[in-house]
Formats: C-alpha cells, sequence, structure tokens
C-alpha cells in the first residue's frame, strides 16, 4: 500500500486528521521517514512526478486510484501498469475512449481492463436516477442544473484563473457561480440515444460540502406523480438500496454530509408538469459520497 503525492508529507498527515468538513479522525496519524502511520497500519509515502520512477511491483500493488485530475487518459496512465501495478481507476471523466464504469449501474458489465473510469461524482449521482425512470418511463431529454459546493479549483478571492471560463476568477465563498459541466458528456455516455437531447450547467454556490441536483427530465409518454413515486421506491429497495435513497424529511445541504450515497431523492420535491415533465431534486455529499463509490469500484474489479 502506498501514497504518491507531490506535497509536504506532514501537512498531508496534518490534513488527513484534520478536517473542515468531516472533523477530527479519532486515530493516531505521523510521518515516520517514507512512512504514514495510522495507529499500527504503515502506509508508504512518495514524491515522483513520473510514475516511472514508481516501483509499483515492490510495494505489491494491486490497484491504483488515480485522483491527480491530471492524467485522464489510457495512455498517460500505462506507466502505472508497466511499473506493476495490476489494475488503474481514474477518478474522473477520461479525455479519451477508456471504459467507464459506474458502481450499481454497469460495473457487473466490467471486461477485466486493466485501466478504467470511474466518471464523475454528478454522473455517478444521475445516471442511476436516470436508469429508473428510464426502466418506467422511456426519457426523450433532459436539463440538469447542479448546485455544486465549491472546489479548490476555484478561487477564494477575486484574482487571475488559468481556466478558460472567466467566471472561476472570482470568489467561490462570496458568489453564485455558474459553470459548464461535464454532466452532459459523462452521463450521455449511458445514454448515446440522448446525445443532442441533454443540457447541464453546474451553478456553484457558497458551501463547503454538498451538492442538490435539479433535474428536468422529458419523459416519453404520460404519466401520474404517484406512480412514479412509487417507481422510485421499489426500484431503490430491489436494486439500488446501497447506492441512492430517499427521503421525505424536509432537509437542507449540512444533513448530508458524509451521508454515504450516490444521490438522495428528496421525495417532497418531486414533481409532474403536463404529464410528462418530470422534476426530481436529488442531495449528495459529492466527496464522501463519491469516494464510497470509488471504493465499491476498486473492490468490484480486484475481485474479477
Amino acid at each position: 500500500m502506498g501514497i504518491n503525492d507531490l506535497y509536504s508529507h506532514e501537512q498531508m498527515a496534518y490534513l488527513l486528521k484534520y478536517d473542515s468538513i468531516y472533523g477530527t479522525m479519532p486515530h493516531s496519524i505521523r510521518v515516520a521517514k517514507d512512512r504514514l502511520m495510522v495507529d499500527r497500519h504503515s502506509i508508504a509515502i512518495m514524491s515522483h512526478k513520473n510514475p516511472l520512477d514508481l516501483d509499483l511491483a515492490s510495494l505489491g500493488v494491486d490497484i491504483v486510484l488515480q485522483c491527480s485530475g491530471v492524467s485522464l487518459s489510457s495512455d498517460s496512465n500505462e506507466a502505472f501498469i508497466q511499473q506493476g501495478a495490476k489494475k488503474l481507476i481514474i477518478s474522473t471523466p477520461p479525455t479519451d475512449d477508456t471504459p467507464t464504469y459506474i458502481y450499481g449501474v454497469n460495473n457487473k458489465q466490467y471486461r477485466g481492463e486493466s485501466i478504467i473510469s470511474n466518471s464523475s461524482c454528478s454522473a455517478n449521482a444521475i445516471v442511476p436516477i436516470f436508469k429508473i425512470i428510464e426502466k418506467h418511463c422511456g426519457i426523450r431529454g433532459a436539463m440538469m442544473h447542479m448546485f455544486h459546493s465549491y472546489t479548490a479549483y476555484q478561487n477564494l478571492l477575486d484574482a487571475n484563473h488559468y481556466s478558460s471560463d472567466i467566471r472561476r476568477a472570482r470568489a467561490a465563498a462570496q458568489n453564485i457561480i455558474p459553470l459548464t459541466s461535464s454532466a452532459a458528456r459523462a452521463t450521455e455516455y449511458f445514454f448515446p440515444y440522448l446525445r443532442d437531447n441533454l443540457y447541464a450547467k453546474s451553478i456553484r454556490i457558497p458551501v463547503a460540502s454538498t451538492t442538490m441536483y435539479d433535474l428536468s427530465i422529458k419523459l416519453d409518454g404520460e404519466y401520474e406523480l404517484e406512480s412514479i413515486k412509487q417507481s422510485i421506491v421499489d426500484e431503490i429497495d430491489q436494486t439500488y438500496s446501497n447506492i441512492l435513497d430517499t427521503s421525505t424529511d424536509s432537509l437542507v445541504s449540512s444533513d448530508y454530509i458524509q451521508n454515504t450515497h450516490s444521490a438522495t431523492i428528496d421525495m417532497p420535491l418531486l414533481d409532474l408538469a403536463g404529464d410528462n415533465l418530470l422534476r426530481v431534486s436529488a442531495w449528495q455529499d459529492n466527496e464522501y459520497g463519491y469516494a464510497m463509490r470509488l471504493i465499491d469500484m476498486a473492490k468490484a474489479i480486484t475481485r474479477s
């Protein structure tokens, strides 16, 4: 087991121990030379920019979780396989045709590829919901808005930003900032027939954790709201019990911090207009919930 990152190991230990969102980890954490000690567990820590400098075989690495946000294709990650890793998961949508799997949706179709993508946090929330709606109603198109917590990719204060989207230059904690989103492309991977009928916008809001998804889905036919509600509840219970959840309580974003589901559908906000325009609102701790699915996927492909 090992961690490869380029910043201070002491800072890594500090940030693992103390978290502004999730609190203080109730374990002893310290750095001892080139090891991160978590209680009695010893984890190798390295700082190699070039993956060819890693000796993953000697560490007995079965799977690499590629969470740098930099290497987004199979070719750019092949070096990890060359250095001894058996498999690798990219924790974001790829920039090439790397096979993409979402746990609970198509992970059972995994064909043994050495490098795959786990798609995005948004796709992990949206795609299972779409699968249920598609099965019971059919989908002709959708408008997807993500009221997304701000991220490290934004600025804390107004300042220059290297993104082509100039709004990222504005202070994240003081503004509602509409940004382009990859969610439509990530979703159409699983629904190619909707390629020209999906729209997504990420609206960054001044909270540090959790995302609310507001999905307007045009159904293929006319339906009754109560029938749709029952189909959602039944399908989650039968097929997606550890992936999706529903809530009938009047909760807000902070109530979903450390929620392990990919998404929780807010049932009181579920609505239907004109028999065929369905509005689905769902909540996600986009860091914690996505991390759970990344672990699930790692376990699933390691066993395959």
